[in-house]
C-alpha cells in the first residue's frame, strides 16, 4: 500500500526495485500509471491528492522503499454557475433524503474488491468534452465547490457506456446527481456517471468495457443536459481526461 497522498494496491510491492510512471509530469489530482518490474499484471494505478503542492514528493512503499515523484504545477479554472435555488439551499423536506443518499455513497466507496479493470480506459460518450475537472465553482453567487469530474456534451438520450469492466453498485436517482450510476472496477477504483435520463443496467449487474449503461439527461443539479463523468480512486477524485489519455502496456 502506498502512503497517504498516493493510494494504490500495488501487486508484489515488496519486490519493487524501480518504477516508471505516466504521465511524465504528474500534477495535483493526476492519475498515475505505474509500470512495475514484477507482478502478475505489470501495472498499477494511483492518484495524487488535489491538495498536494508542486515539487518532489516522497512515495513510500509498504516495504519501506522510497521513491521521489516530481509533482508539476497545474492551474485549475474558476467559474460561476446558476442552478435552481433548491440545489443550493435544499428545502427541509429533502434533507433526510440527502443524508440517506450520502450514507449510500459512503458505503459504496468503501468497497474494496479484486481488480476488474484492464488496459486503457474508454470515453463514456462519443461527444466533445466540455467543462473540465477541478474548476472552482460558485453556485448562485454563494455556494462554492470543486468540479470533481469531466463533463461531456450530451443531448438527452445520448448513449453512455462503461469506461471499463465493472460491477454496478449504484443505479438510481439521487437528489444532486440525478440519474446516477457507479461502477466498481476493483482495488478501490470507481467510475461515476451523473444526470442520466434512463438506466440500461441495474444494481448488481456486471458490465464489460464500452457496454451501454444509460442514456444521458439533465437531471439533478445541472444547468442543462450533459454527462458528468467522474473517477474516484480510494477516496481521491482523479482528473478523468488524463486517465483517458494514458497508454497502457499491452
Amino acid at each position: 500500500m502506498l502512503r497517504r497522498t498516493f493510494l494504490s494496491a500495488l501487486p508484489l510491492a515488496a519486490q519493487i526495485s524501480g518504477l516508471h510512471v505516466a504521465p511524465a509530469a504528474p500534477f495535483p489530482a493526476s492519475p498515475i500509471l505505474f509500470k512495475l518490474p514484477a507482478g502478475p499484471d505489470g501495472i498499477a494505478l494511483a492518484a495524487v491528492g488535489l491538495e498536494v503542492k508542486p515539487g518532489p514528493l516522497k512515495l513510500t512503499l509498504a516495504n519501506g522503499e522510497t521513491h521521489s515523484i516530481p509533482i508539476a504545477r497545474h492551474q485549475y479554472r474558476s467559474g460561476i454557475i446558476t442552478v435552481p435555488p433548491q440545489f443550493v439551499s435544499p428545502p427541509p423536506k429533502v434533507l433526510k433524503r440527502i443524508q440517506e443518499e450520502a450514507a449510500v455513497k459512503k458505503e459504496v466507496f468503501a468497497t474494496r474488491s479484486p481488480r476488474r479493470w484492464k488496459g486503457a480506459f474508454a470515453a463514456p460518450a462519443d461527444t466533445p468534452q466540455t467543462s473540465p475537472f477541478g474548476t472552482r465553482r460558485t453556485y448562485n453567487g454563494k455556494t462554492r465547490s470543486i468540479h470533481q469530474g469531466l463533463d461531456f456534451r450530451a443531448a438527452i438520450g445520448t448513449p453512455i457506456a462503461a469506461t471499463q469492466a465493472g460491477k454496478v453498485l449504484i443505479a438510481r436517482d439521487m437528489y444532486y446527481e440525478g440519474g446516477f450510476v457507479v461502477l466498481d472496477h476493483g482495488e478501490g477504483l470507481f467510475s461515476l456517471y451523473m444526470h442520466l435520463s434512463k438506466f440500461e443496467v441495474k444494481e448488481g449487474d456486471t458490465v464489460e468495457q464500452r457496454q451501454p449503461i444509460a442514456l444521458s439527461g439533465g437531471s439533478g443539479r445541472v444547468t442543462g443536459p450533459h454527462l458528468h463523468f467522474g473517477v474516484q480512486w480510494q477516496g481521491l477524485y482523479m482528473e478523468p481526461a488524463t486517465l483517458l489519455s494514458l497508454r497502457f502496456p499491452a
